[in-house]
């Protein structure tokens, strides 16, 4: 794909961050001065990640860079910590969209731990029976909902395999299955080709404002394509090169894929790891 079409998204998405001054933005200073979470903050948290995100990702785009990357991250970790908060507060103070969280499932399978990608999980689990509580559809069945689930699979043995089968009853869209089914193979050229289809069809569907039938509502999800990149990771994880990648947009994140460091800044793993311990989750 040609950067100029990406780049294209990046500032219908994020036009807002093309200025951006931190300095001028007194909400966010006052939240990075405190991050902790609980019952009856968490709401702020998803008001804030994404900007964050965007503050982060923009300069990011422009001036590839680890700072950043790590920022990119934070933002995640701050929406995991949103859709915890939210599974567990008995009082549901707002609604937490199970639109968002197929992307967010596979960026903490990128970027978390074992913990956090069994957390992850079940809440998914759990925001999916109260969409169904409500006789919502069950949306993304056979793109993303189920990529993340595949992926959650092979990356712990299946362990939790037979929870969340029941829900998603569509096969993967032909590009999805193609993809999974490929993405560990020697034959680079076609690693390459079907990885551009999912990036034409990515941009394809953030340029649909319909959450029914698109999957990328949120402009993080626009402009950070979490069913490509985790299918990246995933094959670097399993010993395969993905020095190959010199698509445009993609080989921006492969240099970050490949080193690895997916740690969050210091504050955010703080009011992550203080949620754990008001939430009881050891």
């Amino acid at each position: 794909m040609k950067k100029k079409v990406f780049d294209r998204l990046v500032e219908k998405e994020l036009k807002k961050f093309k200025n951006y001054v931190l300095d001028d933005d007194e909400f966010m200073i006052e939240f990075l001065s405190n991050m902790s979470i609980d019952f009856d903050n968490y709401i702020t948290h998803d008001t804030v990640f994404g900007d964050y995100f965007g503050m982060h990702f923009y300069p990011f785009w422009h001036n590839p860079n680890q700072e950043d990357f790590t920022g990119i991250i934070d933002s995640y970790m701050l929406e995991y910590m949103v859709c915890t908060m939210y599974t567990h507060d008995p009082e549901k103070k707002f609604r937490y969209m199970l639109v968002g969280a197929s992307s967010l499932f596979l960026g903490i399978l990128m970027f978390g731990e074992e913990r956090e990608r069994d957390i992850m999980f079940h809440s998914m689990i759990n925001l999916i029976k109260g969409d169904i509580d409500r006789d919502y559809s069950i949306d993304y069945q056979d793109t993303t909902l189920q990529e993340a689930f595949l992926l959650y699979d092979i990356y712990t043995g299946g362990k939790n395999h037979d929870l969340w089968t029941p829900y998603v009853t569509k096969p993967l869209s032909s590009l999805y299955q193609d993809c999974m089914d490929n993405i560990l193979s020697d034959d680079v050229e076609k690693v390459k080709m079907l990885l551009s289809d999912m990036l034409e069809y990515h941009v394809k569907q953030s340029n649909n404002d319909s959450f029914v039938r698109s999957e990328f509502t949120f402009a993080s999800q626009r402009v950070f394509p979490t069913e490509i990149l985790a299918l990246i990771h995933y094959r670097h994880t399993q010993g395969k090169s993905i020095d190959f990648i010199d698509d445009k947009i993609l080989s921006v994140f492969v240099p970050y894929i490949k080193a690895g460091i997916f740690r969050p800044s210091p504050a955010v793993e703080k009011a992550r790891n203080d949620m754990y311990v008001l939430l009881g989750i050891g």
